[in-house]
Parts: structure tokens; sequence; C-alpha cells
């Protein structure tokens, strides 16, 4: 009672001359409830001079007691000036305080400017003099200057958070920072309460507001998780209570707590059922079982969703998670020897996986896919190192195997003999692509093309520009045609053929395709070429499918508006024939037989005419996938129908697809995250 009735008196006296800074002569604005923190020590400053610490102890109105050197001493208000603090260290030499009393002084005359530079004239004499930062944080605040006063009330919160009630001035900084959408500004102040006024009736609600600005705004998920997980556990009554049970575990799910995740949001839906949040709890559990290869689970959450829900956005994304139910993800834990595939190869049922650590060979006609060593442990084997794997080709009779720095490796399977291309023998480090045909085998490397002839004693050719008439060298993919090879350059500026008759290079122009287009990948189907390409200047990608000559060429664009190089540059293509039924149209009319046209007197120049211009065949129809980063397409050539399947999401990390082959009824995709497949029924 007498520290109130005392800081009264004192404000009482201030307010006459300077009402804004009515604080106290002798305590500053002292935190009335800070005994119950800690013991208060007082600085007692007589008017002749003399000064001591002591440890408080009671007053009145008119006197005081301290406890000095053992003895209480009980001494009158009037002619002294106390200083309280909790810490010894604060208690300022003679000269800060004198600066100090000086500044008060100044204040009680209306001349703050003077004030200020006595309180930091102190500040500099005394760094650790808590009640001249809180003066000059007053002074800040009242010129508008938020900044320098959060400061200032910082650094007395950290020297002496228990004598000054700081709370009122950081969440009206706070406030105003939040409505102005500082948020760093907003969470630095709720967070100073936070940590230096924990018992304070608002941390409570500041606690969730904090924690969902750290999460919401700032993205700083590990502090605004450990917030909120708190919060949570101590305010459980609160209606930020059901938000803040749902975004946990949302960020649990986000930062591969996924465990952790699952029992969360399984908590969440139990104790909310017809929160605004449940249903996508209940897709992030999909998520989370898809992510852990809980397929099964994670279809029947996600379908039970999409039969609740009304709401299209949510069934869409439940559609998506119902999608992703289709896809595997084969990692390391299935035996890879690295989960960044970068080439695959078919072979009948049999899929050869290359890696940056070597190849691998799988039989994938049963469910566990077992690992087969034979062949792959001789490849891994032909060089020094474990060969970084970017191509193969694979037939009934030898295997061919293309890498980054060391070559090319040929496996014999009858008779299990290597042989190895190395760059030590004048052969071109990085082979790229690899296609071979009963005649020849081909690869792009980064310096030619490398060919060799079948059945023949010959070295192996490079084609590049120092020594034949190739018009580049860097080649980044091949296809193999009956008559011609064509080849794509890795800048993407031309396209480059070879005439297997006349053993001439030459290049290519495709006309329907724009310029400064760059191909990835060839591909035939039946009797059409296939390639993808993608345009950076126009930020798009797409295929091209034309007759095997590469006439009656047709570009399909597919993505545009793509910023990510990964994303525009990842794109495949394959191709079978569709051999499905025709099936008419129910509404279809009925075709009425129409009377044969009348003939025209026969001429030769009719008859030359219809010969000369007679119209394509139609192309044999197909089904086309296409992988991309982010979608994998069906488009069936004859209906025009196309099916858009979201690529996999349940490996970690963003996907970047490397190769797409189909083997098995299912189509492979190599990816920077393991190898997924999609069962193509």
């Amino acid at each position: 009672m007498l520290h109130l009735n005392f800081i009264k008196q004192t404000r009482t006296k201030i307010q006459k001359i300077h009402l804004l800074f009515a604080l106290t002569v002798f305590v500053g604005l002292l935190f009335c409830q800070s005994f119950a923190y800690s013991q208060q020590y007082v600085t007692v400053d007589s008017e002749n001079g003399d000064r001591f610490t002591g440890i408080w102890r009671d007053g009145t109105e008119t006197h005081f007691e301290i406890e000095y050197q053992g003895q209480i001493l009980r001494l009158p208000l009037k002619g002294h000036t106390l200083n309280f603090t909790s810490d010894m260290a604060n208690v300022p030499d003679r000269t800060a305080a004198k600066y100090y009393r000086n500044g008060l002084a100044l204040l009680e005359l209306g001349l703050p400017e003077l004030a200020q530079r006595r309180f930091e004239t102190a500040i500099e004499e005394f760094p650790r003099y808590p009640a001249a930062h809180y003066q000059l944080g007053l002074l800040h605040k009242a010129n508008g200057d938020n900044v320098n006063a959060l400061e200032r009330f910082r650094s007395v919160a950290i020297l002496d958070a228990a004598n000054f009630d700081l709370v009122p001035y950081f969440r009206e900084l706070g406030d105003a920072a939040l409505a102005a959408e500082a948020y760093p500004e907003a969470v630095d102040n709720y967070q100073l309460i936070l940590k230096y006024y924990p018992e304070h009736e608002s941390v409570p609600g500041l606690s969730y507001i904090t924690g969902f600005l750290l999460v919401e705004q700032l993205e700083n998920y590990e502090a605004g998780l450990l917030l909120l997980e708190s919060a949570r556990q101590q305010y459980p009554n609160m209606s930020s209570h059901e938000k803040a049970f749902f975004l946990i575990g949302k960020l649990q799910a986000k930062t591969d707590q996924l465990e952790a995740a699952l029992y969360t949001l399984q908590g969440f839906v139990m104790r909310y059922p017809v929160s605004e949040w449940v249903y996508e709890a209940r897709l992030i559990r999909a998520e989370v079982n898809l992510k852990l290869g809980r397929a099964a689970e994670a279809g029947h959450e996600a379908s039970q969703v999409h039969d609740l829900s009304v709401d299209e956005t949510i069934r869409e994304h439940a559609k998506q998670i119902l999608d992703q139910t289709r896809w595997t993800v084969y990692t390391k834990a299935d035996d890879l020897p690295d989960n960044r595939i970068q080439a695959i190869a078919a072979f009948g049922t049999r899929l050869w996986v290359g890696t940056p650590n070597g190849v691998m060979l799988f039989e994938t006609k049963f469910n566990n896919w077992p690992p087969i060593s034979g062949e792959p442990q001789s490849i891994n084997n032909a060089t020094e190192d474990v060969p970084d794997v970017r191509a193969i080709a694979v037939n009934s009779e030898e295997v061919w195997v293309g890498t980054r720095s060391q070559g090319a490796i040929h496996y014999n399977k009858s008779t299990g003999e290597i042989q190895v291309y190395s760059p030590v023998d004048g052969f071109p480090a990085w082979f790229k692509d690899i296609k071979m045909d009963d005649a020849d085998i081909w690869c792009a490397t980064d310096n030619g093309v490398f060919r060799k002839i079948r059945d023949t004693m010959d070295p192996p050719f490079v084609y590049n520009r120092r020594e034949s008439f190739i018009p580049a060298d860097d080649i980044e993919t091949l296809l193999l045609m009956p008559t011609t090879v064509w080849g794509a350059s890795a800048k993407g500026d031309l396209v480059v053929t070879f005439d297997r008759e006349t053993e001439e290079w030459d290049s290519h122009r495709f006309t329907e395709i724009p310029e400064g287009t760059t191909i990835v990948g060839f591909d035939t189907a039946e009797d059409q070429m296939l390639f993808t390409w993608y345009n950076a200047a126009e930020k798009s990608n797409g295929y091209f499918r034309a007759d095997l000559d590469g006439l009656n060429g047709k570009s399909t664009t597919l993505d545009i508006g793509i910023e990510d190089e990964n994303d525009l540059k990842s794109i495949y293509i394959r191709g079978i024939l569709d051999d499905s039924p025709v099936v008419p149209n129910e509404n279809e009319p009925v075709p009425v037989e129409t009377p044969d046209p009348p003939t025209t007197e026969f001429s030769p120049e009719t008859e030359l005419v219809a010969e000369e211009i007679p119209p394509p065949p139609p192309p044999t129809p197909l089904v086309l996938w296409i992988a991309t980063n982010g979608s994998f397409y069906t488009h069936h050539t004859r209906s025009g129908e196309w099916e858009d399947t979201t690529t996999p999401q349940i490996v970690s990390g963003d996907l970047i697809i490397h190769a797409l082959t189909v083997v098995d009824n299912r189509a492979w995709i190599a990816t920077n995250n393991g190898l997924a497949a999609i069962n193509l029924q």
C-alpha cells in the first residue's frame, strides 16, 4: 500500500509541469507486483550527497525502511530520492545518477529535448541503467518513433523487467504494427511480453496470436510450432485452441513429423468433428499415409471426404489424393543404390535402373520386384569408380551403359565380357543417350556422336566437327530410323540428321515449332515420330508428332508460363497403338445414303491434279503418355480425350523427372527422389 501511495504522491508532483512524463522522480514507473518475483534493492540518494543501497523492507506515506549492513533504517521520504532494482548490477554510479536526476528535473520544467540528452549521457556513463532507458523509450514513443521506443523498452525488459510494467507499451506497439501488416514488428513486441511477463493476463491470448503470425505470415514453422504446442497444452479452453490444434498437425506433416501428424490430426478430428478444418485435416492425414506408403489408408480417408464434402475445392483435392494412390515410389529402402534415378530402360518385364551409384536390374512382374545382381554387379565393377549412369540401352544380347565422366560400358550377356570405351582411350567422357538397332549402336555425347557398327571388327566412329561434317558436337538425344539418324543438340539450336545410305550429315528445321526450341527426347510409335520440347524464351513446353520422315508434323503446347527451369526441361513422351474398339456416339445420327456426285467429262488436267495432290492418310491412332514434374498426361489421339493425373507427390522434396518408359503395363518415371510407377489400366 505504501508503494502505491508513494508513487501516487510522486506522480501528482510531476503532473503539475509535465503530465506526459508523470512517472516518478524516485522510482520511474515501478511495477507494483514485482515483489512477488524477486528481492528489491533500493538506492537512496540524499540531498546532502550521501548515497547507500539496501534491501527494501517497508514504508508509509512519510517514511520508508531499508535493510542496510544488517540493520533496519527508518528514514523520511522528504530529502531522499529512491531508485529500485532487482539486480545490484543495475545500480548506477553517482555520475550517471546525477545526469538521470537532471533529466527528470528538465522534464518537470517542460524541456523534453534537453532531458533526452541527459538520459542519453546517463546511459553513456552507465549502459545498464534501466530507468534511463525507460525514460528515453517514453520520449521516443511520444515523438512517434516506435522503432527506437521498442529498442529502449527492450533494453529495460532485458535489464530489469520486474520493476517496469512494459506490457501496455509492448502491446500498443505490437497492435499498431499488426494493423499496419508489419508482422515481424508485431511478433517482436508480442514475444517480449511472452518472455519477460509470462504471468501477465494477456499471455494466453498472445501465445495463440503470436503462434498464428509466425506460421501464417512469417512462415517460421519451427518457432510457430513450438509456441502453438505450448499454448495448446497450457490454455486448452480458449477459442483459438481449435485452430491451433489443426495447425500443429498440419505443420507436423509439413516438417515430415509424419507419425506425430497422424496422431495430432486424429485427435483434432475426434475433438472437433464439425470444425471448418475437419476435411482438410483428414486430407492431410491421407497425404501423410501416402508418404508412409500406406496407399489403402490414404485412399479410404480421401474417398470418405470426397463423398461427404459438398465443397468442390475439397472434393477436387480428395480426387487428387485418390489419383496419388495409383502411384508406387521405390527408393533405397527397396534396394535401389540411390534415390536419384537418372536413366531407365526395359526389356521384357525386366527394368534397368541407372543412378549416380551404378546400375540395378529388377524383375517387375512380382509385387516385391526382387533385384537381379549378377549383370549389374559386373557393369558396376567395370570402372575404377562406381559409374555415374546417365543412359542405358538393352536388348536380348547386350547392355550398353553411358556414364557422365567414364565413357561407355558394353556388357555381352552371352559371354559376360565387358568392354569400356573410356575417355583415356580417346572416347567422349559423357554419354547422354544410347540407341541401337540391328545395324548399329549410336550414342549422343558431349563431344559428338559415337557409332559402333555391328558384325565388324572396325573400331567405333566418333563424329565431331573436327573430323566430320556434323553441324554440332554436344548432342543431347538421338532417334534411329531405317534410313536416317536424328539428333538434337544440347543447346537446342538445331536438329542434326545422318543419311544412313550416303553417310552424310545435315541439319533440319521443323517449321511447325518456333525458333529457340530445345528438344528433350525422341521416340517413335507405329508410323509416327514423337519428341518433347521446351522453349525458354516463351516459358512453354510441349510435344511434336509427325510422320517418320519428319513431314506432316504438328506441335502441341502443353504448359505455358513455366518459371522454374527444371519444370520447363522435364518433359518426356511415350506412345503405343490405340487398339481400343471404336464406340460410336449414341447421339450420332444414322448416316444417310447420298447419290454419287455427277461425273465430269474426263480431261488430262483433272486427272493430273487428282494424282498430284492426294490427301495424306490419317495417322495411326495412338495412346500418348507424357510426364512432367507436375502432371502425368494420357492422350488418345483418335478421340482427343485427355486425362491429367498429378505426378507423385509422395516423394520427398521437389520432384524432377529424368526419364520415362513403359513396361509390364505400367509407366515408370525416373525422378530425383525415387522411381515412380503407375498402373496404366
